[in-house]
């Protein structure tokens, strides 16, 4: 059985029902969702993990890009026979349609959640992290805006990502404060050497400018996460607030140039990493390390 055929097949069973769960798990491996979370692991969980996560993460995001530029296949979109569902979710990459493979859904999924997995290191929640991972991929298939081995080529990829990154996330952890700034800026920007694309100047951007924002806060800031549920609701708030308004307003006041969306991305980034924090300890809602005093060469990453 061809690819197109495995779609045909199953687009055709596509019903409300079926196309409401369709809708929901599109949304969860959308932008939009990851813009909401993994900003709660860092201001909300733990610094150090939303770190790994966030840098992980935009580090999968960008590979993924690549990908899809280089090998630049077009979207089962508009072949007979296969009915596409949700296309507005598929039309966000600068060669659409020629970025179906790998899928940035599974592969985002299968980075996010198995890092979670890993974080969380419980049964259950391993089982749930498989399960909405497999949710997500299934739904590119059955809203036909993605070929099968977009899916699983994009859970492979995720999964050597998330192997490589556990390793050595110690390693580097245990670098000295020179080198990690090094990393923190040489790996942006090699990023725009070999991608200077639109998505990889923004993801290098976003890298950059977070990359900075933690070793500054880890430094300076200090933010201590409160236990409260109520000091992490309003401080998650607070940081959403700046972040929305930021990349709405840089949108805004910034010209539609390459170099404008690097600096707009570096903003952002500095902003969930440094910025957030810096204002979440001066309004009091958390409260900031005075105590330990922790020598550069074991700044930890």
């Amino acid at each position: 059985m061809s690819q197109a055929e495995f779609l045909i097949n199953i687009t055709q069973y596509q019903q409300p029902f079926f196309n409401a769960l369709a809708a929901l798990f599109t949304f969860v491996g959308n932008e939009e969702f990851y813009f909401l979370i993994v900003p709660l692991v860092y201001w909300c969980i733990a610094k150090q993990a939303g770190f790994r996560l966030f840098y992980i993460f935009l580090l999968s995001v960008t590979i993924n890009a690549f990908l899809k530029i280089t090998y630049a296949i077009e979207r089962p979109i508009g072949t007979e026979g296969i009915n596409s569902l949700y296309i507005e979710s598929a039309e966000v990459g600068s060669h659409y349609p020629y970025d179906s493979f790998p899928s940035g859904h599974a592969q985002g999924s299968t980075t996010l959640w198995g890092y979670l997995a890993y974080l969380v290191a419980k049964p259950l929640f391993l089982v749930f992290s498989i399960i909405l991972i497999l949710c997500i991929s299934f739904s590119r298939l059955y809203t036909g805006l993605h070929w099968p081995t977009d899916v699983v080529i994009g859970i492979i990829v995720a999964v050597i990502i998330l192997i490589i990154s556990i390793r050595l996330q110690d390693k580097i952890s245990k670098l000295s404060e020179k080198v990690k700034w090094t990393l923190a800026i040489v790996t942006p920007l090699l990023i725009v050497a070999v991608f200077p694309e639109e998505e990889g100047v923004k993801y290098a951007g976003f890298l950059l400018g977070a990359g900075i924002g933690y070793l500054f806060e880890y430094k300076k800031v200090r933010m201590i996460i409160s236990k409260k549920v109520w000091r992490k609701t309003a401080a998650y708030v607070v940081g959403l607030v700046g972040l929305f308004a930021l990349q709405v307003g840089l949108k805004v006041l910034l010209p539609e140039m390459l170099v404008f969306d690097f600096i707009r991305y570096g903003c952002i980034g500095l902003w969930g990493l440094l910025g957030a924090p810096y204002l979440f300890v001066k309004l009091h809602i958390y409260k900031k390390d005075y105590e330990t005093t922790i020598p550069s060469e074991h700044l930890s990453v």
